[in-house]
This record gives structure tokens, sequence and C-alpha cells, in this order.
């Protein structure tokens, strides 16, 4: 019986498994269904998405790009009349640069927007929403009088916004006059979907031709005015190509050197050619490219082979550009240089492939006719082809590196993972990782402050144990490192960071220790010293070494350090005493020139004081309203009529007399100080602007001030700026704000924001000191900048210097292409204000004109200018 009562249990609970695999194959089955066709649905759009990928790689001229989007939409729905219409925010005007309808002609030339009000098109962009016009919501829509009738009626529109940054820059519709294709909401969702990935392949195109169309104009300037440039159109388009070929790494190698021979082929006879790769390692030379004429068997005559006396190892061995024609190679010949060359050769040139300082291998063109002679202008134009192939190739091996590395990575991993017994030795392992973590710097594996400050700890209590125990700290801080993560980005900062680090590394002895507290600044402690002479050669080791150039991202960048010294002492009881008097000295070691170490002494403790002083004397002063603006005239040069004026920082201090902004302006951008300063200065250029404008009518004149870089990241700032308008009743049109170039290179969405905030109140931007810091194209489309003030540094005694002429005039071409007005500072001669004005720069600033002056003298400037 029990046995029989333990055989109806199993199979209940066997029968309870079998209901519940059933009802769980039941669900499988409904979710592989919605599964099936949610797929549907997104292949579609992916295969939407793949196709204008591919167009937006594929076009290069937005008249072709056009129709393929046309053609492509229409794969995916019925798409018989279709339209894109450019929207320009600025000048509110419409432009259909594509239409085809069946009803309609295309509406011809720039339209004004305001012509197009109450059109389904105004609707859409307005709303910045797609929308699907039914001839029950079209009519619902018209008798509310939120359209009305433009061109033939149909069935159904379909419309929706190409949006950039937010903005609404144009439309894309599709509209049916036949009652059998109707539009439903997932066509909707599709162009919609397709809508998103045209604006950017569009704006790229835009963006190209903008850049093609400026660099044209100007390069057409040069060709009327330099009879040998004839051919420049056709070398910038050239190495336009080049640089985008190198920027390809998906571009198998063999066809990135196809298409530079291609190249290269339309500028020089190139028939003959070929690349060679050098291996160190084995000392040969491997043909990676090679075309020749003259050559039966390509195969056989391009074999690797060991260095020898070719011209090719000339050209490695001399590391530079080898011109030869045939009789200058028979010289080399008969002085045993190089073998005998070809019978038939008439013109060889050869020129290194050099990455990093690193010899990579050999380009060579050579010519077995008398009618193809290479001159210096070849041997110039293929040496800079080489630096574009040299980059590619060095990507491509990292690349391959890098994924042989993963794949090897990938190995161990699993090789790991296998040996790993019990969750126990996985515990230790974290824990283990977790230790070296929390001591070491994540980005250089160097140790991290608390475990410095505790060896620097024992070092001192071993001293206090043993006298005869000696050590010191480096405290080290980069020149110059801020450049680089301006200009390059904090990607290329953080590669310049790793490399020193490993560098300190072998520097150092073994038993020294070398730390990173963070940012640019490292910390050396060296022990045991048998005499303070070992800590100066280990500093003039590394100053040595920080003063040679690094190569970052294909950049030269010169950096530096300055380093403080601080030797073990009976009075230093703790590390951070040690540490802070390291720092000091290091910062004496920066105010005396850079680039070299100080050791610390009392004395340097007063500068501190000082400066510390000298902040607490700012801080007063702002609150005291101390800082007041001396204000700069505004010229506009074709008639020597005032415009308006900069406003600048001065400040005389009740307890320190007048102090000069070179001596406040650092410390006070150091301390974040800057802002409210800024502040003062413009509230109090808005009063005074106000003040002249009510008593001498000058009501067009407008004031300029000066904003620090971190203004830009504040989202309080547009505000800020109104609530002065608002206190001073100063119009927003008489004020404008300069930023320098910094500002736009770090949070670039909430400098946009800001800047966007500031247009639409009224308030103009001037971008300062432009063409000295990192100027880019780029930035110019984005940003929304009305006013390039051209550097000082150009303008002074231009006359006397061609390519500050050449480098102003293309600056002001520029400025006029994106319908921005220029400004020259530092006029200081009727000769330089006289060329600026023939180089169409509307406005300039300088002691020609006159110096800044205090609001009284500015006061009398007005009326005798009036």
């Amino acid at each position: 019986m029990k046995s029989e009562s333990h055989y109806d249990e199993a199979t209940k609970v066997a029968e309870q498994l079998i209901r519940t695999k059933d009802a769980c194959i039941s669900d499988l089955s409904k979710n592989i269904d919605f599964l099936e066709k949610k797929n549907a649905a997104l292949q579609a759009r992916y295969t939407a998405l793949f196709e204008l990928n591919q167009l937006s790689q594929e076009c290069n001229a937005l008249d072709s790009f056009y129709p393929q989007v046309h053609k492509t939409i229409a794969s995916l729905m019925t798409a018989e009349n279709f339209f894109i219409v450019l929207y320009d925010q600025t000048f509110e005007t419409l432009e259909f640069v594509y239409y085809i309808d069946e009803k309609d002609e295309k509406p011809s030339g720039i339209i004004d927007y305001e012509d197009y009000e109450g059109s389904l098109t105004h609707l859409v962009i307005e709303s910045k929403q797609p929308l699907l016009l039914t001839p029950e919501l079209e009519k619902q829509l018209f008798d509310n009088y939120k359209i009305t009738q433009f061109g033939a009626r149909g069935t159904d529109w379909l419309g929706v916004p190409l949006l950039q940054n937010g903005l609404v820059i144009g439309t894309i519709t599709v509209q049916s006059y036949d009652e059998k294709v109707r539009y439903t909401d997932n066509d909707l969702n599709l162009l919609t979907f397709a809508a998103q990935h045209v604006v950017g392949a569009m704006v790229r195109l835009q963006d190209q031709q903008r850049l093609k169309n400026a660099v044209n104009a100007r390069t057409k300037e040069l060709m009327a005015q330099i009879r040998e440039r004839e051919k420049s159109e056709l070398l910038q388009e050239s190495l336009y190509r080049i640089s985008e070929l190198t920027m390809d790494l998906d571009l198998n190698i063999d066809t990135f050197y196809s298409k530079v021979h291609n190249i290269i082929g339309q500028l020089i006879n190139a028939q003959n050619f070929f690349i060679a790769k050098y291996e160190q390692a084995t000392n040969t030379l491997s043909f990676s490219y090679y075309v020749d004429e003259n050559t039966e068997n390509l195969i056989t005559d391009f074999q690797p082979r060991k260095l020898s006396n070719f011209y090719s190892e000339l050209v490695l061995r001399r590391r530079e550009t080898v011109l030869l024609t045939y009789k200058e190679m028979m010289a080399l010949y008969r002085e045993g240089i190089t073998k005998k060359p070809q019978d038939d050769i008439h013109s060889w040139l050869g020129v290194p492939l050099i990455y990093a300082g690193k010899l990579l291998g050999v380009m060579v063109l050579q010519s077995y006719d008398n009618k193809t002679t290479y001159n210096q202008q070849d041997a110039e134009l293929l040496h800079f082809v080489s630096n574009h192939v040299s980059a590619a190739i060095k990507r491509r091996e990292l690349a391959d590196f890098e994924r042989r590395s993963h794949e090897l990575l990938e190995q161990q991993v699993k090789l790991r993972t296998l040996a790993l017994e019990d969750e126990i030795t996985h515990r230790k392992q974290a824990e283990k990782l977790l230790q070296h973590t929390a001591a070491h710097d994540s980005l250089t594996g160097l140790p991290n402050r608390t475990v410095f400050l505790d060896l620097l700890n024992h070092a001192i209590a071993c001293a206090k144990r043993k006298t005869a125990f000696s050590f010191a700290v480096l405290f080290l801080d980069l020149d110059r490192f801020k450049v680089v993560n301006d200009s390059l980005g904090h990607h290329a900062g953080d590669v310049l960071l790793k490399i020193i680090a490993r560098e300190l590394l072998t520097i150092v002895r073994d038993d020294d220790t070398v730390a990173r507290l963070g940012g640019d600044e490292f910390v050396i402690l060296i022990e045991d010293l048998s005499s303070n002479e070992e800590a100066f050669e280990v500093a003039q080791r590394i100053t040595d070494f920080l003063q040679q150039p690094f190569t970052i991202e294909n950049q030269l960048v010169y950096i530096g350090t300055s380093i403080g010294i601080s030797f073990s002492n009976e009075r230093y009881d703790d590390a951070d005493t040690m540490l802070r008097d390291a720092d000091t000295a290091m910062y004496h070691a920066k105010d005396k020139g850079r680039g070299r170490y100080e050791i610390f002494d009392g004395s340097m403790h007063q500068k501190v004081q000082n400066a510390l002083s000298l902040e607490t004397d700012i801080r007063e002063a702002i609150a005291w309203q101390e800082f007041i603006p001396y204000f700069q005239p505004i010229i506009k040069l074709d008639d020597q009529a005032l415009v308006g004026f900069e406003a600048l920082a001065r400040w005389q201090s009740t307890k320190r007399g007048f102090v000069y902004p070179n001596d406040f302006i650092p410390l006070a951008e150091d301390t974040g100080l800057i802002k409210a300063l800024d502040m003062q200065i413009i509230e109090a250029s808005c009063q005074q602007l106000k003040i002249w404008q009510d008593e001498l009518g000058c009501d067009a004149m407008y004031v300029s001030c000066n904003l620090f870089a971190n203004h830009f990241f504040s989202t309080t700032l547009p505000q800020d700026i109104e609530n002065i308008l608002l206190r001073t009743g100063l119009s927003p049109h008489n004020l404008r704000v300069e930023l320098t170039e910094r500002a736009l290179l770090e949070n670039a969405d909430i400098v946009l924001t800001n800047m966007q905030a500031l247009k639409n109140l009224g308030v103009k931007i001037l971008l300062d000191d432009f063409g000295t810091g990192y100027s880019s194209l780029g930035y110019l489309h984005r940003f929304p900048i009305d006013v390039l003030k051209i550097d000082k540094s150009f303008i002074s005694n231009v006359h006397e210097h061609a390519n500050h002429r050449a480098i102003i005039k293309t600056i002001v071409d520029l400025a006029n292409n994106l319908h921005m007005s220029t400004v020259g500072e530092g006029i200081e001669s009727l000769v330089d204000a006289q060329l600026l004005e023939q180089m169409d720069c509307a406005y300039g600033q300088g002691y020609y004109f006159a110096k800044p002056m205090s609001p009284q003298d500015a006061t009398s400037y007005i009326i005798e200018k009036s």
C-alpha cells in the first residue's frame, strides 16, 4: 500500500510538470510571434537607415543626394509626390531644393517665410512636430483658420521636420492625390525616422559645400595674382581627398594605396610608383604596393630584400627626400654610394615614411621618359603626401595590434575562467584588484596620494630614528599641459600623462617612488641620499626630458615642467607639511620662468602669503566696487565714425593704489573671482552707456564687454545678463559680449545653449583674439557668432608682414562668407588702419585711435567725435 501511495503521488507531480511545460510552450510561441512582427518593423527601419547611411558616405553633392533620398523613401512607402524644403531661421526664408509633384509646379527661388504662413509646411516648422493630414483633419484645421489653401487639394499629406540641435532647418513631405493611396501612423513614424538620418548627411554636405565655396573663392583670387598656382584648385582637392582616405580606417590598405596612387597621378606623373615598408627587426624592405611599366615580372622584381645600397636605402639612411636625375644617380654610383642605376631610368624621386620619429618605409616615383622630369615642387608635394601615408600605415598597425591584443585578452579570460575552481579564489582576486585600485592612479598605474603620503610619513619616521638617513621630495607640475587639453582634447592629455609616467619610472632609481597626485601633478620620493646632488641630478634629468617635444595624435607638443624640492629636515613631523613646502618651491620655479627646479626655503612662504593677501584684497575690492571700466573706442574704418567701446577692467585700490590688470586678472581667474568682477564691469559699463545715451543722444552706440570662458559654463548666464539690462535700462542690442575660443572647446552643449539664449535676448556675441588659439571652421558654423576680432599679433605692423596680410585677408573673407563682421585689434599706425580697410575689415581699435579712457575722458571723446 505504501508503494502504491508513492506511485500515485509521483504520477500527480509528473502530470503537473507536463501542464506547466505546455503552458510555457504556449507563452513562448506567443512571444515568438510578437518578436517576429516587431523584427519586421525594425527591419524596415534598419533597411532605411542602412540605405541613408550609404547615401551620407557615397554622395558628394546635394544635387545627387536629394534624388537618392527620394528613391530610398519611395522604396519604403508610396512617395510619387515628394519634396524637401530648407528653412533659414536667420533670414526667415524657404527654398524648395527638391520637388516632384504630379499637379503643382515647383516654387522657384528663395521664398519669404511669411508668404507661406497658413501652409502645411509652415505648420510643421512652427510646431516642430510631424504631421499626418487626412481630409478630415484638413477640414478641421481649415475651419479653425489654422491653415489656408496652398496648391492643389490632395487626399493625404505627410510632412516631418528636419531638426538640428533642436532647431528646424527644413521639412520632408510626401502627399497623395489618389483615394487608394492613404498614409498611416507607421508611414509617419518611418518618415520621421528617415528624416533624423537625412539631417546629418545633409548638414555635412551643406558645410562641405560652404567650405568648398570659401576655399574656391580664395583659391581663384590667389590664382589671379600668382601665375605659378594654376593647379592650386586640383592640388587642394587632391590633398583633401587624401586626408579623407587617411581617416577611413575601414578602407582596405591595398585599396588605400591604390587610391593614393591615383590621386598623386593626377598631380604628378606617377606611372611608375611603389611603397615599401622597412622591417627593422629583420633589416628588410618589403614592397606593399608597386606599379612599373618596364618590369616584365612585378612579383619577382619586387620581392622583399635585405637592405643594400639601392636608392630606396639611400632615402632610409638619410631620412629625407631624395630627388635625382640619371646623371646624379651615376655620380653616386661612381662614388660607391649606390648601385649602378638602370640604363632606361630618367628621373627618380623618393621620400621616407616617418611617423612619430620612427622610420616606417619609403615611397618612390620614377620616370623612364625624357618628357617627365621631377622637380622640387613635386618633391615637396610627395613629402606632404608621405605624412598622410605614414599616419595611415601606423593607424592600421595599431588597429591590428589592438585587435590581436583583444583576441589574446579574450583567450586569457577564457583560460582564467576555466581555472577558477571556486568562489573563494574569485573573491580574493577581486579584493586584490580593489586594493590596487584604491592605492594606484587609474590612468597611469602609479601610486596615488594616499600611498605616497604613507611612504613619506614612513621616511620621516626613519629620519627621526636615524640622523644619517636623508631623503628628498620632488613636486612636478607640467608647464603647458592645459594647452594640450584645450587644443587636442582630454584624450590626448591622458596619452601624454601615460607617456610621462612611464618615462619618469625609467629616470629615477629603482628604490625611488613616483606617484601622481592628480591632474598634471607628480611627486617623487628619493630615499637614502648620499648627497643632495643626487636629487638635483634626478630633477635635471626630468627637466631635460620634458623639454623635448612629444608627438601626440600626429601633433608635436611642447610642455616642460617646474619642479619644487624639499629635503628632509628635523622640523618635519608629517608628510603634509613637507609636501606643501615642495609645492611652494614648485610655484616659485614657475614664477622664475618655468622649465627649472627650485629648492624650498623659508622666504618662499612670504610669496604665498602675498598671493593670499592679494586674493583677500580682490574680494574686498569687488565688495567695495573698486573695479571700474575704462573704455577704448571701436572705429568704423571707412569713415572713422565712432560706433562703440570695449570696456576693460581697471583697479584703483584704496590699499595698493593703481594695480595693473596683469597683476590681478590671472589670480582672479585662478580663484574664480573673475566671474563677479566681470559682472561688475558689465553693469558699470551698461550704466555709463545709458548715461551717454540720455545726455549725448548716442543711441546707436554699443559697449563690448569681456566674459571669462567659465561664464558660459553656467546655466544662469543669460538671466544674469538680462537682469543687468533691466536694472540699467539699456537695450540688449547696445550690449555685446566677448569670449575667447577656449569657451567653445569644453561643455559645448551648455555653451551653445547660453549663446543662443543671449542671441534671442538681442545681445551680439564677439569671438576675441581670433586666429591665435585653436581656430576651427566647425565651431564657426555651429555657434551663433556675430563678430570676429582679429588678434593684434597679426595687425601690429601688418604692412611689413606679407604672411600676416594673407592671414587677415583669409579671416575677413571667411567672416564675410559667414555673414559676420570683423574688428581689427591693436591698430597703432595709419598705414595699418588703411591696409585693414583695403582688405574689407569693417572696424578697428587700438592706440592709433585712442588708448583705454576713464568714463570722464571717454565722455569728452564722444563729444569731440560727434
